[in-house]
């Protein structure tokens, strides 16, 4: 009777286990509640987050997805701010300079144009990329995204590919940063005055750092498949009307 007791509590947790195991099964055979981690390739069990929560990958703690309480027209919103931003982020004089009596300013392209009049063409490229074209490109796929142009015009994953490639180049903060260091070396020199361009091109910066933090793509990579099978329905020519 002693021996049978321990022997049943052992079958009783093995068929717990296997119930358990047997259900994830279940619930993994949705290719929607499956994911796989960019960095490690894992295969890992999509759960429902509370809002504001991250999940992260078990393995190599790559950031998977999350959930926030903004909506698409909040990012639209944003967006829109990011362009009205973006004249005076480029246009406008970043700093005012008097040296031996002669007073110059600089803004973003002027000097990206300095840089090519220098023969600088790799540089004056890599600027363009990362401190103009980047932050834009991230702008306008975000605003194609949450505004539902993307889906209508039929460029979901165009778009989707492309905001995954601006994310990695814009870096207005490496810009900002370097600009900072250059006028702590002229300050002794000459006398500096910051341009209204340098608070626009600080604000896009942050712009785009809140859009980073809070742009999930998961949402909208789910609607691709269900949007291409309706396609292939569309076109089938075995469809009778």
């Amino acid at each position: 009777m002693a021996s049978a007791l321990p022997q049943t509590r052992q079958e009783s947790a093995f068929r717990v286990n296997f119930i358990n195991s047997f259900n994830r099964l279940n619930r993994m055979s949705d290719p929607h509640s499956v994911l796989v981690c960019p960095a490690c390739d894992l295969l890992i069990e999509r759960k429902l987050l509370p809002l504001r929560r991250h999940a992260h990958c078990p393995r190599c703690h790559q950031h998977l997805y999350g959930r926030y309480a903004f909506r698409p027209s909040q990012l639209m919103a944003l967006t829109i701010t990011g362009f009205l931003l973006l004249p005076s982020a480029f246009f406008e004089p970043l700093i005012y300079l008097r040296l031996a009596g002669v007073n110059s300013d600089a803004n973003l392209l002027k000097g990206i144009m300095v840089l090519l009049d220098e023969s600088e063409f790799w540089v004056a490229a890599l600027v363009l990329w990362c401190a103009a074209l980047a932050p834009t490109g991230l702008l306008l796929g975000i605003f194609a995204l949450a505004s539902g142009l993307a889906k209508r015009w039929g460029i979901l994953a165009l778009t989707l590919k492309m905001v995954e490639v601006f994310r990695h180049w814009a870096m207005l903060e490496v810009y900002i940063v370097s600009l900072l260091v250059a006028l702590f070396k002229l300050i002794d020199i000459a006398d500096v005055r910051l341009g209204g361009g340098l608070l626009s091109l600080g604000i896009l910066m942050l712009l785009n750092m809140t859009l980073l933090i809070l742009f999930d793509p998961a949402p909208y990579w789910e609607r691709i498949p269900l949007q291409a099978a309706s396609q292939e329905q569309n076109h089938d020519p075995d469809q009778r009307p």
